[in-house]
């Protein structure tokens, strides 16, 4: 698998726009550490090798990793640049995906009980409320729990491209509930919310939760959070999705404009939707599609403006 234009996507997301060289895998940057007024510092985004002409070698390398270490970077951004570089010996523990499998209690929505049955009543009318259709609740296999860990929730399962569940969010359905929202505990970082219902070459729309991406209805990638998760990014720097849509809250713009950055450092074009203090959900479909026919591609000048605005 070649990850070198997600490697200088991250790259760039700390050391700023490189140049290539020749060899295309040589990239030029501007050595943070020496502050060389012209492009000194190589890295080969292959091997990860790193050498600064001018202030070596105090500024030479075999990966990445110990260059970000220096640079005092967030650990997060560690830990994501050595998984590409096995030879690096950054401590970290090996990933090991937790295999998540639906609530015992779990009953699909799709089926109709005998009797009355009072949570599936208050089940559909929460989600006739917020505008899923039953076409909706077929689509992504939606269903509830009566009791156990889940009871009184509606589960959102979340497949994966084989069909296979890799994830679940529970939205609990009483007015009164002090946890809103709660989900099995496991790593996401592999996770591709409701992979298999993505179309990998046409536009795609970054959101945070199940409900945001049901209530779009266009090809939306639900983040079950603020963190576009590695296997996610992965996809987009591989598949032949040239369009990439973010809307994330209002509370979330920093996360948003970094992922922006390292979306066009790859060629992507990118779009920011002003989401008017609102989520998705509750925006609507229709107020979605007028967002979405507004919004305009960013540049980089436009994201150093938004950066400049934050701070």
């Amino acid at each position: 698998m070649d990850n070198s234009k997600y490697i200088l996507g991250l790259l760039e997301s700390v050391l700023g726009k490189s140049k290539p060289d020749k060899n295309k895998m040589d990239h030029m940057f501007h050595c943070p550490i020496c502050k060389h007024k012209k492009p000194k510092l190589v890295v080969n985004i292959v091997t990860g090798q790193y050498n600064c002409w001018t202030c070596h070698p105090a500024t030479k390398g075999k990966t990445p990793v110990s260059l970000l270490k220096k640079l005092e970077v967030s650990p997060e951004k560690i830990l994501e640049m050595k998984q590409y570089f096995k030879g690096d010996r950054t401590s970290l523990k090996d990933y090991n995906p937790v295999k998540v499998s639906l609530p015992e209690e779990f009953v699909p929505l799709s089926i109709i009980p005998k009797g009355i049955n009072l949570e599936y009543r208050h089940a559909m009318a929460y989600l006739k409320k917020r505008s899923i259709s039953e076409h909706d609740i077929k689509k992504y296999n939606m269903g509830y729990c009566s009791k156990g860990r889940f009871r009184n929730r509606i589960i959102v399962p979340s497949y994966d491209k084989q069909g296979n569940l890799n994830y679940f969010v529970a939205r609990s359905f009483e007015k009164e509930a002090t946890l809103k929202y709660d989900a099995p505990s496991c790593s996401k970082t592999e996770i591709i919310g409701f992979e298999n219902l993505i179309n990998w070459k046409i536009p795609v729309i970054l959101c945070e939760g199940s409900f945001d991406a049901i209530a779009i209805k266009r090809n939306a990638i639900p983040l079950f959070g603020k963190t576009i998760p590695k296997a996610l990014m992965m996809k987009l720097v591989e598949s032949e999705v040239k369009t990439v849509y973010i809307a994330l809250d209002n509370d979330a713009l920093k996360e948003a404009l970094t992922y922006t950055e390292q979306l066009l450092n790859m060629g992507k074009e990118v779009y920011l939707l002003e989401l008017e203090g609102k989520d998705p959900s509750d925006l609507g479909f229709e107020n979605m599609t007028k967002i979405l026919h507004k919004a305009k591609q960013l540049t980089f000048i436009d994201l150093l403006t938004k950066k400049i605005q934050l701070t």
